[in-house]
């Protein structure tokens, strides 16, 4: 046994709109008063693409769709660790308006609002946010042509990004 006490998946949303990148402000935690992706942990009987969009809408009320992975950041902090899917996201309706609950803000960034070292924005949120905008991450999307029936698999709760 490796002694690791825990495994957590979580998902992040980037949902973008013209050319802006949503970000909510975080309540509590290490993020407390920073600006971050939406997103959490992914929910027995879901896919992950479907934990970014429940996240989404459950935080800032933004129906979006997911156009693909675009990043991975995996972590190992003692005997404990976890890893978080990046998913980018097409907003398709809604204005943000956070939970009150685990968000207290929740609005769009421009480019310029991203790259202002002043802007209370955490290190990862702002890294990303900023290369998707200057169109400098790969898009992983959803095979939607990859033979699903023929592989025995039901596309629904089986997905590939490819």
């Amino acid at each position: 046994m490796s002694g690791i006490v825990g495994h957590v998946v979580a998902v992040g949303g980037i949902v973008q709109r013209e050319r802006a990148i949503l970000l909510v402000r975080q309540r509590y935690g290490p993020s407390r008063g920073l600006y971050l992706f939406p997103g959490g942990l992914v929910e027995p009987g879901e896919t992950l693409d479907q934990a970014v969009v429940r996240e989404v809408a459950e935080e800032t009320g933004i129906t979006a769709a997911v156009h693909g992975i675009v990043g991975l950041r995996t972590r190992c902090d003692g005997d404990r660790n976890d890893t978080y899917v990046m998913f980018l996201l097409d907003w398709l309706a809604g204005e943000p308006q956070p939970d009150g609950h685990e968000i207290d803000d929740a609005r769009f960034f421009t480019l310029e609002e991203l790259r202002d070292p002043a802007a209370p924005i955490t290190a990862l949120s702002r890294y990303v946010a900023v290369r998707v905008l200057e169109g400098r991450c790969t898009v992983q999307p959803f095979a939607a042509d990859f033979d699903y029936a023929a592989a025995g698999r039901d596309p629904a709760t089986w997905r590939l990004f490819c």
